[in-house]
């Protein structure tokens, strides 16, 4: 009969904690890899959201300043005759902004041009759309880009010339030239970085009129997704394919006066970058520990089997020695694996029980008992996902400043755990209490009734203002609230919106409760 192999207690041990810091290393490095990409893939999608949305804002601003000073030209040609000189001081006082500015009568022919641009000077007759346009509408007028006769691609800003008896007399205008250096093209050029990072700008019809690539410019890119939304007015942030296939973080807005669509965008391959060097990283500062800790580990196990092992074996020769039939072979492999089994259970539920307090600590306000700021954000975000109506009731403690200083810290901690033991008895069980920071609360009303959450909020006010303290000063509340999915679609807007109502109780004398100001009930001074 063949000897069973058997392996002995020191290399099992040597082998589960090689394995087991190993699993736990990789196990932190995929979390840091997901959190990692998670974090970046938002930051990326807010960050060309909220620079599409400047990027429209300063075009807004620039196309109407050049509307404006167009405008006052044309004021001034309608009182006045505008000599060839005028008109050059008006180019060179704006020439930042055009590339040339003209005054045509009206059929459309140039009076005056400064400066004069091969194959158009005065006395050439415009048959460019933006020109009909102009004479057609006679009014102010940003033209949609067109390619000029010099070959250029062109925007052309207008302004009517209308004499003091209401007599149109053709109009002024200013052309830009969108492939050369321009105020436009200077401003929407900043967005561009070294991790592939860009934005463009798209006309009416979704034809590119201003991209890194000038090779592009006149290209149709009116299948993406990014553009569709933001030519329907639309603004916002998605993950998309572009006309080529890439992959990026895109945040698109709309520009309302010319009917632009504005996209900045960010590749997602930059989040491979960014986890290879978060990798990097890692194997870096974690290595030397991770050498270090098996090192260590390696010699406890190596002590406690040894220990284990000279036990098994004095136990198995007592026994022997009282009983030569003896014992079998394998006795004291099978002592030695039990006693670690129960050592291992007694060590995880000692673990398990560690683990379940260290879950409670990062859910619960130490000094309140309620729950805190993270858990407020946890829970609000997992209820406006899942679209489930509720309530958000803000609280703050009027003057709670005055109470810290004159009393100190330690009464302004039991005015906080009062405060809060009340919101405890003064809501339903299905209801959650938070403290969102320092003396503000908040308390999410598991109902989509307003004047639920607005009867609860009086009632916690009202037991608050009751209260008896040492000190023998009344406590009062001011409270705001807001309702999901009426005044807020994401977390930022409900808070903001509480937030509001609450400003408002103060504002109006503190000690009160108000409803978010779109709706017609107010609250009621306590």
């Amino acid at each position: 009969m063949s000897k069973r192999k058997t392996y002995t207690l020191r290399f099992i041990l040597e082998l589960l904690v090689v394995f087991s810091v190993i699993i736990t290393f990789l196990i932190g490095v995929i979390s840091s890899i997901r959190v990692n990409t998670s974090s970046l893939a938002a930051n990326y999608l807010e960050n060309n959201f909220h620079y599409a949305k400047k990027l429209s804002s300063n075009t807004t601003e620039v196309l109407s300043s050049m509307q404006n000073t167009l405008n006052a030209l044309a004021v001034r040609s309608a009182r006045q005759t505008v000599t060839h000189t005028d008109l050059q001081d008006w180019f060179a006082a704006n020439k930042q902004f055009f590339h040339s500015i003209f005054i045509a009568d009206t059929t459309g022919t140039i009076l005056q041009m400064a400066p004069s641009i091969k194959g158009i000077e005065s006395g050439t007759h415009l048959t460019s759309p933006a020109a009909k346009e102009a004479l057609f509408l006679k009014k102010p007028v940003i033209s949609k880009p067109y390619i000029g006769v010099t070959g250029r691609l062109i925007v052309l800003i207008s302004a009517p010339i209308v004499n003091p008896q209401g007599e149109y007399k053709g109009f002024v205008a200013g052309s830009i030239f969108l492939e050369e250096p321009n105020v436009l093209s200077r401003m929407l050029s900043q967005h561009f970085y070294g991790d592939g990072s860009y934005m463009y700008v798209v006309d009416r019809d979704g034809r590119l009129i201003f991209h890194p690539d000038k090779a592009r410019l006149g290209e149709s890119v009116a299948m993406n997704p990014a553009i569709q939304k933001a030519l329907a007015g639309e603004s916002g942030y998605a993950e998309i394919v572009n006309s080529r296939g890439t992959s990026f973080f895109a945040g698109y807005t709309y520009e309302h006066i010319t009917g632009w669509g504005i996209v900045s965008q960010t590749p997602t391959s930059r989040l491979d970058v960014s986890n290879q060097q978060l990798l990097q990283n890692l194997l870096a500062t974690a290595l030397p520990f991770l050498l270090i800790n098996i090192i260590i580990v390696w010699l406890f196990a190596k002590h406690i089997s040894t220990s284990l092992s000279n036990l098994a074996l004095f136990s198995g020769d007592s026994v022997k020695s009282a009983s030569p039939d003896g014992i079998p072979t394998t006795t004291s492999k099978i002592y030695e694996v039990q006693k670690l089994y129960q050592s291992t259970r007694l060590a995880m539920r000692q673990v398990n029980k560690r683990m379940l307090k260290l879950q409670t600590e990062v859910r619960i306000d130490e000094l309140t008992r309620l729950f805190n700021r993270r858990m407020f954000n946890s829970t609000l975000s997992d209820r406006i996902k899942n679209k489930t109506p509720f309530s958000l009731i803000m609280l703050d403690i009027d003057h709670f400043k005055k109470i810290n200083d004159t009393y100190g810290h330690v009464m302004g901690d039991e005015v906080l755990k009062l405060v809060a033991q009340t919101m405890l008895e003064q809501t339903r069980e299905e209801d959650l209490c938070f403290r969102y920071g320092g003396e503000e609360f908040a308390v999410l009303i598991h109902d989509e009734s307003q004047q639920l959450a607005y009867h609860i909020a009086e009632r916690i006010r009202l037991s608050v203002a009751a209260l008896e303290i040492p000190t023998h000063t009344k406590i009062t509340l001011s409270l705001g609230i807001a309702n999901f999915p009426l005044h807020g679609c994401n977390p930022i807007q409900l808070v903001a919106c509480a937030d509001l109502a609450l400003y408002h109780s103060k504002e109006q004398g503190r000690n009160q409760t108000t409803l978010h100001p779109s709706d017609k009930s107010e609250g009621m001074q306590g």
